[in-house]
């Protein structure tokens, strides 16, 4: 199924940049503007100078340019021989020490339809084109998608035992206190890494918009389906589906300028339990095996639960019908609020930390919290050809912006 390749990376160069974590930074899309201002005073070389944009009509020329200064003084260099890369990051949630491991490729450009490459989310138009121009420019693959693939035997970890008490090639900290760290892998020594992933598919965890850019260009440059061509494949960091390091995390909604509850709806569908915060810490703390949601509204906290849920499983498909998210977002919310895809940029605000959602509560008409989906769930829906509504998930730790990046003129 998925065709993985080694690759020659351009990067820093430690010997110029001697603190990676100065210049370093969240993926374009999350950074805001009193953040990206900040990255941009913090160092001459920071990579928000290249990732994003410089005024509302910038072409990223600049971009394109400032990356041929950058290599041309020896700031950023490309390595010599393809490789693949192993990418550690190494964080912390509530005090306990976690470690996620990535294997640093490019994959090739297929489809949706062909089910090789496997996403769970819809996109957005303006993201898509913002990343395809800057690929236009730049010719060249900035970040990665963080991916994902079925490994329960752990192959992929035993590779990465060959490497990991190596000098990293690259080392540094974002300023979320998660630890970067990159090794370069030969692949002249691992020749079986792109034969495991010959029957395997992989699963877009982050970056839908960023794969349909590069899928994008890959047509309109002539270079989906030859392989000859550096646009025919896209970065990716796969994770193992089944490594405990993969965190996801639920986003809750706040809703606002409700206008009217419909209350009879309410009681006929959803049975409602009166629940403490307590009780919603516990819940929003792990996945749940049947759809279910929490949900503050007037004045009062409950446990919501779709009644004869299972009746819907013909209708749903059985990757939807015991989503808790979708019962939320596509359901619950349309059917009590009148909250949907046509008004949800003015009703919603997507909140990932429960203590500031819960903090929020009464500046809102509503509130619904949720518990993480689980792996298995997100790639059940993938499997389906189905969608998960907007930001049901968030990975955390994100990947860094900046570490390894790849020319695609060729």
């Amino acid at each position: 199924m998925a065709k993985i390749f080694p690759f020659r990376a351009f990067h820093y160069n430690t010997r110029t940049v001697t603190n990676l974590s100065d210049v370093i930074t969240p993926p374009y899309d999350v950074i805001s503007e009193s953040d990206e201002a900040r990255y941009r005073a913090r160092s001459p070389y920071n990579f928000a100078h290249v990732d994003l944009a410089h005024g509302p009509n910038d072409d990223y020329s600049q971009s394109r340019d400032l990356l041929a200064k950058w290599k041309s003084h020896d700031i950023l260099v490309t390595d010599n021989k393809p490789g693949y890369y192993l990418y550690r990051q190494t964080f912390q949630i509530e005090g306990q020490s976690h470690c996620r491991d990535t294997l640093m490729c490019t994959v090739e450009l297929r489809d949706f339809a062909d089910a090789v490459v496997r996403p769970h989310e819809n996109t957005f138009g303006k993201y898509k084109t913002d990343r395809l121009q800057i690929m236009r420019q730049t010719k060249s693959n900035l970040s990665h998608i963080l991916g994902m693939v079925k490994d329960p035997e752990g192959h992929l970890n035993s590779l990465y035992e060959r490497w990991e008490f190596q000098t990293p090639l690259l080392h540094g900290t974002s300023d979320d206190g998660v630890d970067h760290a990159v090794w370069k892998l030969d692949a002249a020594k691992a020749p079986e890494v792109a034969k495991f992933f010959e029957d395997k598919a992989i699963y877009i965890v982050d970056g839908h918009h960023r794969y349909e850019s590069a899928l994008a260009y890959a047509r309109e440059t002539g270079a989906l389906g030859n392989l000859e061509k550096s646009a025919s494949k896209m970065l990716f960091a796969i994770a193992n589906a089944y490594d405990p390091g993969l965190i996801v995390f639920p986003t809750h909604r706040l809703l606002r300028g409700i206008d009217s509850i419909n209350s009879d709806l309410l009681e006929k569908r959803y049975a409602l339990m009166p629940y403490t915060y307590e009780d919603l810490r516990q819940y929003a703390a792990k996945p749940h095996h049947e759809p279910s949601f929490c949900v503050f509204l007037k004045n009062k906290l409950y446990l919501c639960t779709p009644k004869h849920w299972e009746d819907q499983a013909e209708n749903l498909g059985r990757s939807l019908y015991k989503l808790s998210v979708h019962w939320s977002d596509r359901l619950f919310m349309p059917e009590v609020f009148g909250v949907d895809d046509t008004n949800r940029k003015d009703k919603v605000e997507y909140v990932k930390d429960l203590a500031q959602a819960w903090e929020k509560r009464d500046q809102a008409s509503a509130v619904v919290f949720h518990a993480p989906p689980s792996v298995t769930e997100i790639m059940d829906v993938a499997d389906e050809k189905k969608f998960m509504p907007p930001k049901s998930t968030y990975f955390y730790p994100k990947l860094a912006a900046g570490l390894i990046m790849r020319d695609i003129s060729s």
